[in-house]
């Protein structure tokens, strides 16, 4: 299969207003850019104590006044020049330019400090700093001079001192051949971990590049942790004692099981928040993983280690919970159903759930950020982000069915509780 682009003449367009030539350059109606004004004015009143949806509406609405006031040439532009940006930022924070601004927060700092500071030229710097300036994350009160804000201060922090360089690097170099990889495989999608575009691109799947490099994955780890901090966890969110309450009391009986659940934080935390819950709870991760794990601490906390990998059939039999966060959208369909066939094998059909936290996309108009991590998992893994209708088939063909799904809010992952069907 080809694809040829293919260029319109002005009269072949379709007689369409919003498809109109007029339209790549002129402005939308007064009435509608108000009425939007208007929403947004009344979102923005309640935001100092603003729940998850009425945040997350506030800047949808934002980014539509943004869409509706810019042409469509306009909103072209700005995402053909993207690339550059990230670059920029990704060259920034090579260069620690970020503290360096904050620890000279009270007066910010002159080009030629900053390339007394880093070493680097001074008209590289100021060419970079129009880039950091432009997109929010520094402020320049005069020429040359810059001042940190708050988002400066973020980019310090471990969701933007690692996580930026950290994603740049693992996943540029296979999205900037992604065309490539889907004009030699007939734009068909990845189903195979083995071949997916980071394979094909770098030799490499994700977990295995990151395994080559230590720098990068520690930033991983951190950055991962970083995302989650000030976010609700599961049992926050899923009423605990819709199951704790019928859960078998026998000493040697298995509460919970966190399948490849890291250093253990989630089940210190809900220990800690669900003392008095009946039963065992289980950490799961591979022996490597485990081995860098605060043992003893998570002893002390009630919490039981046990090397092990989801490709093996499960050991832990009839528990009441086989919990798993953030899991199968690494992977692709079969792979997640080998899991899946693992955990069941261990499951009481009546007793036993799963409860996986993971996004949940809605079939329309899915929001950008969720959007654009499906892509990445799909290159750097064939994984995905799904949505509940590819969930229901997922867990339907491995024999589950989902009996319940919280949503925490818009861009934010939901608790789904699976049973077997």
């Amino acid at each position: 299969m080809t694809a040829t682009a293919v260029s319109m003449p002005n009269s072949a367009l379709p007689a369409f207003p919003n498809l109109s030539p007029a339209s790549s350059s002129e402005a939308p109606p007064r009435s509608d850019l108000l009425t939007l004004v208007d929403r947004i004015r009344h979102a923005a009143a309640n935001e100092h104590n603003a729940s998850p949806d009425s945040h997350s509406q506030l800047l949808t609405l934002i980014d539509e006044l943004k869409l509706a006031v810019e042409t469509p040439n306009e909103t072209v532009l700005r995402l053909i020049y993207q690339p550059p940006q990230n670059a920029a930022l990704r060259t920034v924070m090579d260069m620690g330019i970020c503290p360096l601004l904050v620890q000279h927060a009270h007066r910010g700092l002159s080009a030629s400090e900053l390339a007394s500071h880093t070493g680097a030229e001074r008209a590289l710097i100021v060419r970079l700093m129009r880039v950091m300036v432009a997109l929010g994350l520094c402020d320049n009160p005069s020429t040359e001079v810059y001042l940190p804000n708050s988002k400066t201060l973020a980019l310090t922090q471990p969701i933007g001192r690692d996580g930026v360089p950290c994603i740049y690097d693992l996943t540029l170099p296979t999205l900037s051949k992604l065309p490539d990889y889907f004009r030699d495989h007939q734009y068909v999608m990845p189903r195979e971990y083995k071949s997916c575009p980071m394979q094909w691109a770098v030799g490499q799947s994700q977990f295995e590049w990151l395994a080559q490099r230590k720098l990068s994955q520690t930033r991983f780890n951190s950055y991962m942790a970083s995302r989650r901090q000030g976010k609700p966890a599961w049992f926050d969110t899923f009423p605990v004692e819709r199951l704790s309450r019928t859960a078998v009391t026998r000493d040697d009986a298995v509460f919970l099981v966190d399948v490849g659940g890291n250093q253990g934080h989630d089940l210190v935390r809900f220990r800690k928040r669900f003392p008095s819950v009946a039963g065992r709870v289980v950490l799961q991760d591979l022996p490597k993983v485990l081995a860098s794990a605060p043992a003893s601490s998570l002893k002390e906390d009630g919490v039981e280690t046990m090397g092990y990998s989801f490709f093996d059939p499960q050991p832990v039999k009839g528990a009441r919970i086989y919990y798993f966060r953030a899991i199968f959208h690494d992977w692709p369909d079969d792979i997640c159903r080998q899991i899946l066939a693992n955990t069941v094998s261990a499951m009481d059909a009546e007793y036993s759930r799963i409860v996986i936290v993971d996004f949940v996309l809605p079939d329309t108009h899915a929001p950008l950020l969720q959007s654009s991590l499906d892509i990445q998992m799909m290159s750097i893994g064939a994984g995905a982000e799904r949505s509940e209708s590819q969930w229901k088939e997922l867990l339907g063909s491995a024999g589950l069915e989902i009996r319940s799904v919280w949503r925490n809010g818009p861009g934010m992952e939901s608790v789904m509780e699976v049973a077997v069907r």
